[in-house]
């Protein structure tokens, strides 16, 4: 489950050389994308590295490890986009991001995104032309807030509904949408974060390879290394 956590040692050289990229190094008890478990359950180790240029554009990358079925392999995601700011204090964003699955093409995909961000709270509406490469359009609309208690603590919250435009022939209305949540603690201390956070999906079938609703719903700790 660490193999996505060799990568590590290379980009805090990347860091050392441009002050403008910082990233994270992060222990998960239970991989969730999305509402959905791409861990089995068990704990994945993950790096996230971004970049911001001070005209607007950013970048990124996040390597994750994942078990696809009874088959370990690792998920990255790259992304790209602009932001700019509105008279009103808001931000606005457009990009795209291609997440490929190691030895396992047939669930690469990708999609563009347009999204807003305030001080707490940051929107953003995703579309795909052939979500994890089922040649079903689908949107991923999100809604996320962070509320901050005391200095080093936040309440995070985070809503999401992932919705087919297509679907199969042998589909049926009930798996067109589906919803899933997020609500937990953040607290900070130098470097590290430690969340613990609940997680909560819609008990319903969607198009999402290898996976059930055994476990709709769990808590999920997670530590990070800032770097």
């Amino acid at each position: 489950m660490f193999r996505a956590a060799g990568m590590l040692l290379f980009l805090v050289g990347l860091n050392t050389a441009h002050a403008q990229i910082s990233g994270n190094a992060t222990i998960v008890s239970d991989y969730r994308y999305r509402g959905v478990s791409l861990s089995q359950g068990k704990p994945e180790a993950q790096v996230d590295v971004d970049y911001d240029s001070s005209n607007g554009w950013y970048a990124g990358m996040l390597a994750s490890g994942v078990k696809l079925g009874y088959t370990e392999s690792e998920q990255y995601v790259a992304y790209a986009g602009y932001s700019g700011k509105f008279l009103s204090g808001l931000n606005w964003e457009a990009g795209a991001s291609n997440v490929r699955f190691a030895g396992k093409p047939e669930y690469n995909y990708i999609e563009e995104f347009v999204g807003l961000t305030s001080d707490h709270f940051n929107g953003r509406i995703y579309f795909s032309p052939s979500y994890f490469d089922q040649e079903t359009r689908s949107i991923y609309a999100e809604l996320n807030a962070a509320y901050s208690l005391q200095d080093n603590f936040q309440l995070l919250a985070h809503i999401g509904l992932l919705h087919y435009l297509t679907i199969s022939d042998e589909s049926t209305s009930e798996t067109a949408s589906r919803y899933d949540g997020r609500i937990g603690v953040n607290t900070k201390v130098a470097d590290w974060n430690i969340q613990l956070a609940w997680v909560a999906l819609q008990r319903r079938s969607t198009q999402y390879p290898h996976y059930d609703d055994r476990n709709p719903h769990t808590v999920v700790l997670s530590v990070s290394y800032s770097f």
